[in-house]
């Protein structure tokens, strides 16, 4: 009976198996353990893959995170998540909805999208609510972080729509959410 070994998963690798090294022999793959030294570079090069899939990934986690995913479903999630609720993604929030109410007393263009200015005038006093909470406080869910993230960059949100009333109802729930 082969003895079973404890410790890391093996790991398939291509060796090349001859007796007379003059010849030529096809790769044959074999499996081996890796070593101490080994396993932290798989580690580092899975962590790559992972923060890889998740940036392309991006906006569908958002909009996963702003349904209310919960983050220790995947590790994209919890990636996602974090990014959200840091230090500099909440004030680059910030800066965005600053730029909006600065946008709509000065006419700036904001992208390719036409904003609707008269929501934003009726959403402003929620708007600097939504700033101040995005700058003031440490703790904010992911969910409402990621919530606030599509209202500026959903093209459909009600940011972009002719309806005034739906960017406030969509800001107090940001709000409500953070």
């Amino acid at each position: 009976m082969a003895k079973q070994r404890s410790g890391p998963d093996p790991v398939l690798t291509m060796t090349t198996h001859t007796k007379d090294r003059s010849t030529h022999s096809p790769r044959i793959p074999t499996f081996r353990y890796p070593s101490a030294p080994g396993a932290p570079r798989e580690a580092a090069r899975s962590s790559w893959r992972t923060a890889l899939r998740c940036r392309l990934r991006r906006k569908a986690i958002d909009r996963e995170l702003a349904a209310g995913a919960d983050t220790s479903l995947s590790e994209c999630l919890r990636r996602r998540a974090s990014e959200l609720t840091g230090e500099s993604s909440r004030e680059a929030l910030a800066i965005s909805y600053e730029h909006l109410l600065v946008g709509m007393t000065h006419t700036l263009s904001i992208g390719l999208a036409h904003v609707n200015w008269r929501a934003v005038r009726v959403a402003t006093p929620l708007i600097d609510r939504l700033v101040k909470r995005l700058r003031g406080d440490s703790r904010v869910r992911a969910h409402g972080a990621a919530r606030a993230k599509l209202v500026l960059a959903e093209r459909g949100s009600a940011l972009y729509r002719k309806d005034s009333r739906r960017l406030v109802d969509d800001v107090r729930s940001v709000l409500a959410a953070l």
